[in-house]
């Protein structure tokens, strides 16, 4: 199995001297700590009273410091706001910068201090809230892992319609990224009328009915946290698999932890090399994919793929490397299906030596500035040319796709007869040289999942391994949870109240047609 070097994160850091954190907490050692006025009459608490990236004390702490103090009014709305969005994301907060929600506990002792402030307090931290879930993949992980959406729920027959209206906006961002079946069961059981009445904010919650369904990207994907080390490490490849060339095919989306590192950074979609540093890579520079073949150290070729890649949005990659023998050798990159890049480059690379350094989301140096930051659907390397035709049907299957191309029926995705043939008439099929998916895991093992009749390339066992806070998410979308409760009959009671009052309203709510 190839390893990775583990490179040390920077740890916490403490404010710079003079810095002072607003919001409150008590002294590290004592408890409590003497208070300043501003000139504005808030309360300035001592720098690094409540640092929230100092780990003095867990964050359950911090924030019941800060609840106290709130229940005996020493703290403004304004340091609350900032309080807590410093303690969410463990410094100090920034939506351009610094948004990353760091531990998930920090929601729920959100939530319990929430109950502590005043309404206008409460929508400032709510909208905030719902950007950064709208800023990031993680965010809404992370929310999801909690069980955000019941607990929103529970909320919502007690709050005012101000609060209401926020929540019904987070819930759709929540419930289209992932809803179980449990939490839809009661989302519906919130719609239920009695005597001709909707419940209390009902008819904002059938809202996020239609929020759900914009849904994009695959149910399941390999997260990439881009910390230095993350990465799929592959296990060493015997000979680089082609016939008359190679095709590598996957779904990505770009997730950066703030909107500078773009510019600077070059993460690694993927890095095949051996222990001689010939191989194989793909990177970002900018918002281009550079494709490089390197024939001997140092010394090799470049085919620049000038597509604007934008972050936070899916992209199917096709990368296909085609030989020629008596003539120059060419590479075609494919987005979405379509060819967007093409050029000669004699990229073929001539060694009896393993690939012992091989790896998903990173290059062999795993450095922090060389890692993906973000997310990859199934990834699938064919030895063989792919034609624009066999592209196009892949892109038609959509980003969820992970099977191995054997099975007519094995989509729910409507396919014109002539994508059918290309995809299943047994070709894709027989080049795949491996496969990995999300869904196909075992804690932190990637079960490799090609066919069992195609021979293998790997010098031993072809299973990967995710290194370093990768993590395989599964998440559930609102056709599988309808699909598990019945099915879209479930929806019929719903009509039976179209002419239903709400509760604030003596004439019909229209809305609702």
């Amino acid at each position: 199995m190839a390893s990775v070097q583990t490179v040390a994160t920077p740890g916490d850091r403490a404010p710079p001297p003079g810095h002072r954190q607003h919001g409150a907490a008590a002294a590290a050692g004592s408890g409590t700590g003497d208070m300043m006025m501003s000139c504005s009459g808030s309360v300035v608490l001592p720098a690094g009273v409540i640092n929230p990236s100092v780990p003095i004390r867990n964050i359950k702490t911090k924030f019941a410091v800060l609840t106290s103090l709130i229940q005996v009014g020493e703290v403004s709305n304004r340091d609350i706001v900032e309080t807590v969005l410093n303690l969410l994301v463990g410094g100090e907060f920034d939506l351009e910068m610094n948004f990353i929600i760091q531990d998930a506990e920090a929601i729920i002792c959100m939530l319990e201090l929430l109950e502590h402030c005043e309404v206008t307090c409460q929508a400032e931290i709510w909208s905030m809230f719902t950007a950064i879930l709208r800023k990031s993949v993680r965010n809404q992980q992370t929310s999801t892992e909690v069980g955000l959406i019941q607990r929103l729920l529970l909320r919502m027959s007690s709050v005012d319609d101000m609060i209401a209206d926020l929540l019904v906006d987070m819930l759709g961002v929540l419930a289209s990224y992932s809803i179980t079946v449990k939490e839809l069961k009661l989302l519906f059981s919130m719609l239920r009328g009695e005597g001709g009445l909707w419940p209390r904010h009902a008819v904002k919650l059938l809202s996020v009915l239609t929020q759900m369904a914009q849904r994009h990207g695959p149910d399941t994907f390999f997260n990439f946290p881009g910390r230095s080390a993350a990465a799929i490490a592959l296990p060493p490849i015997a000979k680089w698999p082609y016939q008359n060339g190679f095709t590598l095919n996957t779904w990505f989306r770009m997730d950066p932890l703030n909107n500078i590192s773009v510019d600077k950074d070059k993460p690694y979609l993927y890095c095949f090399r051996t222990s001689k540093g010939i191989g194989y890579s793909a990177h970002f520079v900018g918002n281009c994919l550079i494709v490089t073949s390197l024939k001997s150290k140092g010394k090799g070729f470049q085919h620049c793929v000038k597509y604007d890649f934008q972050p936070r949005k899916w992209y199917m990659i096709s990368i296909v490397h085609i030989y020629n023998r008596w003539r120059n050798s060419e590479i075609r990159c494919y987005v979405n299906g379509q060819l967007v890049s093409y050029g000669d480059m004699a990229w073929h690379v001539n060694t009896n030596d393993s690939y012992d350094k091989c790896f998903l989301g990173s290059s062999e140096t795993a450095d922090a500035n060389r890692v993906f930051c973000g997310q990859l659907g199934a990834i699938y390397v064919f030895s063989e040319v792919l034609n624009p035709a066999q592209i196009f049907a892949i892109h038609q299957l959509g980003p969820g796709y992970k099977s191995t191309f054997k099975f007519k029926s094995e989509s729910d995705i409507h396919l014109a007869d002539h994508h059918k043939q290309v995809l299943y008439d047994g070709k894709l099929a027989n080049s795949i040289s491996f496969t990995y998916n999300a869904k196909a895991t075992d804690a932190q093992l990637c079960l490799e999942s090609s066919p069992r009749e195609n021979p293998s390339i790997f010098v031993h066992s072809p299973h990967a391994l995710m290194l370093q806070d990768v993590k395989a998410i599964v998440t559930h979308s609102i056709h599988s949870a309808i699909h598990s409760i019945g099915g879209i009959q479930v929806l019929f009671p719903l009509f039976a109240q179209l002419d239903f009052h709400q509760q604030s309203e003596s004439q019909v709510e229209n809305t609702v047609w």
